[in-house]
């Protein structure tokens, strides 16, 4: 039993565990991933808000979205270094963020400046984004034209991995997929892609590349588990160590429990003994009286009383068992018969439903016991009004994989509903009445033992003031 408690207490301890590493993890990934992507639609939101490119304020040019050129102060020029024309000594200033006023453009060189957003756009834009944003982002767009014969326009200046054939693929697939599901943004492949439309029906779709984003979430996610996995094991072995601590006492104390129990049986037979010889001789010299009679009805009670306390200590050991595989049904069947004439001799009617070549492993001695004794408390206890004659019914049925052995009896008043209080062990709810029958609390308490020993459970249930079932399932 102590044993049992103590791995009730590590399973717990390990599920209370796993459940707050699951609570704490779990919600620091989904809100690296929720960050990852909205981190992502706020790029692709400014992207679209420009028609598909970035802001190149930054750098001093603009972006012409059908040749991938740029235009700036000193005329066109693409995203690639290497097919840059060749510049004034100055023009370098305008490959990074100007750094003088001078340089700017729309100095005095009849050229009209990239149009500068608001100083609270800008700070706006800081928040989210640093000067760097523009230089580490890759992503690409497609916009597509209905009423130019469905045209579809791309800018890959930003992306080397991606053609434009590619491009156009990726757009019909993400356009495809929002006629069929009204979403507008999403995942293709390790893009992220916004889809955003203007007044002619056209529609741009903006895709970013989210390699490196998932990459780390993917990274952060595996060593999560694996810390999270470590660190159950090491808890695991802390509980199941300080466990033992814990439960040393509780199982010394168990132990010196049972060994009293097993010691004072062996020593209250002696006595018991004796005096039940003693009384036969006092009988064989006078005549047998009342006296004599009561005399051996305590010593038989107390004797069954001792042998009941033996056998649920021994159970607790859950060594004890013989396990065979053997007949159930005439198990239960030879057990019940014997009870057949005690019900005829109480003035009972035992009514037997037993279905037949059921089978099961397990102790069969120990499972003739357990029927017995659920025969015996019912023989003692099944009542019924005056004039009529009580009922005891015991039946054996397959229940799914288990098999279901109850034991229902009449009873004068009783109060419905769950009964399983009355296999506590020395569990007596009416001591007078107990007291009359010969009741010790312990013939029920070894039925569960029994019951437990073999991977089963058992109930008691009332339905109404006048009957209660036993059943259990093994």
């Amino acid at each position: 039993m102590i044993q049992k408690l103590r791995k009730q207490f590590i399973l717990i301890a390990m599920l209370s565990t796993f459940a707050v590493l699951f609570v704490i993890l779990g919600t620091l990934n989904v809100a690296n991933y929720i960050s990852m992507n909205v981190s992502a639609d706020k790029l692709l939101s400014l992207i679209s808000e420009n028609d598909g490119t970035f802001p190149e304020f930054f750098m001093g040019r603009v972006v012409d979205f059908d040749d991938d050129r740029m235009e700036g102060k000193f005329g066109g020029f693409t995203d690639d270094e290497d097919t840059w024309p060749d510049l004034p000594d100055d023009a370098d200033e305008f490959r990074g963020f100007p750094k003088d006023d001078e340089f700017r453009p729309g100095k005095g060189d009849g050229m009209e400046p990239p149009e500068m957003p608001s100083e609270k756009d800008m700070r706006q834009f800081r928040k989210n984004f640093s000067n760097e944003t523009p230089y580490e982002t890759r992503f690409f767009s497609v916009k597509y034209s209905p009423q130019d014969g469905d045209e579809y326009t791309t800018y890959t200046g930003r992306i080397a991995s991606v053609t434009e054939d590619e491009a156009v693929s990726y757009a019909k697939s993400v356009l495809a997929k929002f006629q069929s599901f009204k979403i507008k943004k999403g995942y293709a492949g390790n893009y992220r892609y916004r889809i955003s439309f203007d007044e002619n029906g056209g529609s741009l779709v903006v895709f970013l590349d989210m390699t490196k984003e998932k990459k780390n979430f993917e990274t952060v996610l595996k060593y999560s588990l694996i810390l999270s996995a470590v660190g159950l094991f090491a808890v695991f072995m802390l509980v199941r160590h300080f466990s033992k601590i814990v439960f040393k006492p509780v199982e010394e104390s168990d132990r010196k429990q049972k060994q009293f129990i097993t010691d004072a049986s062996h020593e209250l037979k002696t006595p018991l003994t004796i005096i039940s010889a003693n009384v036969e001789v006092m009988e064989m010299e006078s005549e047998e009286s009342d006296w004599s009679r009561s005399i051996k009805h305590q010593i038989k009670r107390m004797t069954g009383m001792v042998e009941q306390m033996v056998t649920l200590s021994r159970l607790d050991e859950s060594n004890e068992l013989s396990m065979t595989d053997f007949s159930l049904s005439d198990a239960v069947s030879d057990t019940a018969d014997a009870y057949v004439a005690v019900a005829e001799k109480n003035g009972q009617e035992l009514v037997l439903d037993i279905e037949e070549g059921i089978s099961f492993h397990g102790d069969e001695g120990k499972i003739r016991q357990m029927v017995g004794l659920l025969l015996d408390n019912a023989a003692k206890y099944a009542e019924s009004p005056e004039g009529e004659k009580s009922v005891i019914k015991l039946s054996l049925k397959k229940k799914g994989k288990k098999n279901q052995i109850t034991v229902w009896n009449t009873l004068k008043e009783t109060q419905p509903g769950n009964k399983n209080q009355l296999f506590e062990r020395f569990y007596r709810p009416d001591e007078s009445r107990n007291s009359k029958k010969g009741g010790s609390g312990i013939g029920l308490a070894i039925v569960k033992s029994i019951a437990e020993a073999h991977k089963g459970k058992v109930s008691a249930f009332s339905a109404d003031t006048e009957s209660i079932e036993f059943e259990v399932l093994i």
